[in-house]
């Protein structure tokens, strides 16, 4: 099932080598014509446009650096549209190929070498990506009985964990054999989505300094650098959101005891699915100097479907919220880019640990209470 939520799109960063001259851009989406039409997209802007002829299309240009890019394709020519789109790589050392169906979301480009890269990874990608397509059918026609059994809950969270561990080995891999393509950047953002500054900043400096000095490596190394003020052994930035009577509850008012401060929403499938495993953690050590702090990116205009998710899982823990969505302060102060996401805290307010399962939570706060008993 599908854990990204916080997905970098258009106009998001720009790759650079020092590398300047001309580009070509030639292609094919089968069974389409005038007056569907193709915008190309790079440096934050829409460059060019085109119709299609018999399927066909060509772009050419000049560039001052290999740059990435995106074509979108609105079926209709009435206008640029985002919802059908393909990102690649806008480089010269060769023809761009790019060849596809009516969906550019499925779209093979290829010719050159950061191409050529990407459509290798997507290769690497695509039998992990097919299972959590088939995960996600699973999971939204599930019946209403499924949803309430814990053990349904259980082997969908199991099953997501394991392509989640999947999904890191192949990035690792890919990042640890490619260098110097610019494609491991977009391998280390995917691995990064549940992990650690430690495990994340290792694989960063593995990449070349050409890929580290390009603008995305430099924009990649500001990440970091967010990404370590939540690392495990910082203490956790202090916020303040309301809870669900409206009172503003702070952070660092839960110092003095071990606290999970867990980030989820009532319309992330992953998060309800693992809320069972958390509980069954909180009700056997919440007398031992353990709570839980939960912060919804819910929705604006969501608050009474936060509130059914809150009743229907029966979470006993604080509950706040700014109904923000994505634009809630607190994504940017955590850099979270998925959900769901956790950090366990200790009580100076040090992160001790980070995203752990229902299991794995209660197997560490086994390891603190018994080793203070």
């Amino acid at each position: 099932m599908k854990k990204l939520l916080f997905l970098i799109l258009l106009f998001s960063h720009a790759f650079v080598f020092a590398q300047s001259g001309k580009f070509t851009l030639r292609g094919k989406i089968s069974g389409l014509n005038k007056p569907a039409k193709l915008f190309l997209v790079y440096n934050g802007s829409i460059e060019n446009s085109t119709e299609l002829n018999n399927g066909e299309f060509t772009f050419n240009g000049t560039i001052d650096q290999p740059t990435e890019a995106y074509l979108t394709l609105n079926k209709t020519g009435n206008g640029f549209t985002t919802d059908n789109y393909v990102k690649f790589y806008l480089e010269t050392g060769g023809t761009i190929k790019v060849t596809s169906t009516d969906s550019l979301a499925k779209a093979k480009v290829t010719g050159t070498k950061n191409n050529n890269d990407e459509d290798r990874y997507k290769s690497l990608m695509m039998p992990i990506e097919r299972r959590d397509e088939q995960l996600e059918i699973r999971d939204t026609t599930a019946s209403d009985e499924q949803k309430k059994s814990p053990q349904f809950l259980k082997e969908l969270e199991l099953l997501n964990k394991s392509l989640e561990k999947e999904r890191r080995v192949v990035n690792k891999k890919f990042i640890a054999e490619n260098p110097t393509s610019l494609v491991s950047l977009d391998a280390l953002y995917s691995f990064a989505m549940y992990s650690d500054y430690n495990d994340v900043s290792a694989l960063f400096d593995q990449l070349s300094p050409e890929v580290k000095n390009s603008l995305g490596g430099k924009s990649y190394a500001k990440t970091l650098e967010i990404m370590r003020e939540v690392g495990i052994g910082r203490i956790a930035p202090d916020f303040e959101l309301p809870d669900t009577s409206n009172n503003l509850v702070k952070l660092s008012s839960f110092r003095g005891k071990y606290l999970l401060l867990d980030f989820w929403a009532s319309w992330c499938p992953v998060c309800r699915e693992s809320n069972p495993g958390v509980l069954k953690a909180y009700i056997r050590y919440k007398n031992k100097d353990f709570n839980i702090l939960s912060v919804s990116l819910d929705k604006p205009g969501a608050k009474q479907t936060w509130f059914n998710a809150i009743h229907h899982d029966g979470l006993l823990w604080t509950q706040v919220s700014d109904l923000k969505f994505w634009q809630s302060p607190v994504v940017n102060l955590y850099k979270l880019t998925a959900l769901p996401q956790n950090f366990l805290i200790d009580p100076n307010g040090k992160i001790i640990a980070r995203n752990l399962d229902g299991n794995e939570l209660s197997a560490k706060l086994a390891e603190i209470f018994e080793t203070k008993d």
